[in-house]
């Protein structure tokens, strides 16, 4: 590989990093680190595989397809690419935005003035104004947003880089026993929480493009600079996530699992770097947060335009996000991970489902092997989400009944009921295509 191959391949692979880094998901490792304790090393693993791993294997997926999204949800069907776009919108909409913002002032702002924490009333104004912040950027774009994307991400991360040394050389104690019965189960599903796998199937074509455009058109080229790309963000993940988890570790013995994820976070950096840290950390938080919104809420907008075919403008699609954004970050981030972790249940499936079909597409012999996939990591997905519902004590749907046939799929006591049926789905879908004969992909037809 040539030294221009080496650099397209760190800038790329750091963009990567960039967009699937969210300062809003930095609440999940430490908590994850502190209900793990002695067995961080086996939290990291499940924490890796679904936070970082597979998001970062989308990229490789939805290349391997062709390089956009449409054509990696064309075996599923022509209607497929429309709806999982709406869900994206909603997801993000529900779920990106309104933590962001909780984030943002939560561990961002007012960690630079712990005194002002606690006061509802100023956390709901300073909300209104972050938003309004928002608004203003993004339908009268400027030069501010560039400035800050463009020097933040460093800055955040050389605070990361010192406090994960620090962890490291200075830990704030002996991580204690493990408060959860499989540890790597529950880190596995708490790396839902990040959202990048449906983020990632989303916005990989975005990466593909600009490989494109360095010159590498040629698709066994094209791969191999995805892939080396793929491999720098993950590594720059890794480390974030894996430092902030293990920060979590060593303050097992000191904190209460119980605490609130942003309250936990600022209390860990406290007790690390004293107040200067808290104050450094929260200013890039916030920022980061802000520029992350900007560009979702701008994505979502676009998304929105093009799926009404321009009947829905640009800016009052804005204004909307902002207002339903604003209303559901009132609720605190405590409160948006208890209403939203089960989107996150429900949607992970059906994108894994997909990441790993495109990831092994030349070994799946025909789009009934797509659609039986999918399908039933879609009901799966589904239901576990209805479950978390339950779970969360936000309803009381009648499953009891379904939760015991549920129980009796192999791997649901550990949270991977979705992969034998899956699997199933697979097989039954394969045999039914091949057996009507034909084109295995006639809706690939053109580009074969």
């Amino acid at each position: 590989m040539s030294k221009n191959a080496n650099t397209s391949a760190l800038i790329i692979g750091f963009a990567m990093f960039a967009v699937f880094f969210g300062a809003g998901n930095l609440v999940f490792p430490p908590l994850i680190g502190l209900m793990s304790g002695s067995s961080w090393g086996i939290a990291i693993l499940g924490l890796a595989i679904s936070a970082i791993l597979f998001p970062i294997a989308t990229i490789i997926a939805v290349d391997n397809m062709g390089g956009t999204i449409q054509s990696i949800c064309a075996p599923v069907a022509s209607w497929f690419t429309r709806g999982y776009m709406v869900m994206w919108i909603i997801f993000i909409l529900t779920c990106g935005v309104p933590r962001q913002a909780g984030v943002g002032i939560e561990s961002g702002l007012l960690s630079v003035f712990p005194s002002l924490q606690g006061n509802d009333m100023l956390r709901i104004a300073l909300l209104a104004g972050y938003f309004l912040v928002v608004l203003i950027l993004t339908v009268r774009p400027s030069k501010i947003v560039d400035i800050v994307g463009k020097y933040l991400t460093p800055f955040l991360l050389v605070c990361l880089a010192v406090m994960i040394a620090l962890a490291v050389l200075q830990p704030l104690g002996t991580p204690m026993a493990p408060q959860v019965d499989n540890v790597f189960s529950y880190s596995f599903l708490q790396g839902y929480q990040t959202g990048d796998v449906a983020v990632g199937i989303a916005i990989a074509g975005m990466f593909i493009a600009s490989i494109k455009a360095r010159g590498y058109t040629d698709p066994a080229l094209r791969h191999k600079m995805t892939l080396k790309a793929a491999i720098v963000a993950f590594l720059g993940l890794l480390i974030v996530y894996g430092g902030l988890l293990y920060l979590g570790a060593t303050g097992s013995g000191m904190f209460d699992a119980k605490m609130d994820q942003t309250a936990l976070l600022n209390s860990l950096v406290h007790a690390l770097t004293g107040t200067a840290g808290n104050m450094i950390l929260g200013i890039g938080i916030f920022l980061a947060c802000l520029t992350t919104t900007i560009g979702v809420g701008s994505t979502i907008a676009n998304l929105t335009v093009d799926l009404s075919g321009g009947k829905i403008p640009f800016n009052y699609m804005m204004v909307f996000v902002c207002l339903f954004g604003m209303a559901e970050a009132c609720i605190g981030v405590q409160g948006i991970i208890r209403y939203t972790f089960w989107i996150f249940i429900a949607i992970y499936p059906v994108s894994i489902a997909l990441m790993i079909l495109g990831a092994f597409c030349r070994y799946v012999p025909n789009h009934g092997a797509w659609k039986g996939t999918v399908a039933m990591a879609t009901i799966i997905g589904l239901f576990e989400g209805l479950m978390q519902l339950n779970e969360s004590g936000i309803t009381a749907l009648p499953l009891d009944s379904l939760i015991q046939v549920y129980n009796c799929i192999p791997f649901a006591s550990s949270g991977f009921a979705w992969v034998i049926p899956s699997v199933i789905g697979f097989i039954f879908g394969a045999v039914i295509v091949r057996m009507q004969g034909g084109n295995p992909y006639p809706m690939l037809s053109e580009d074969k």
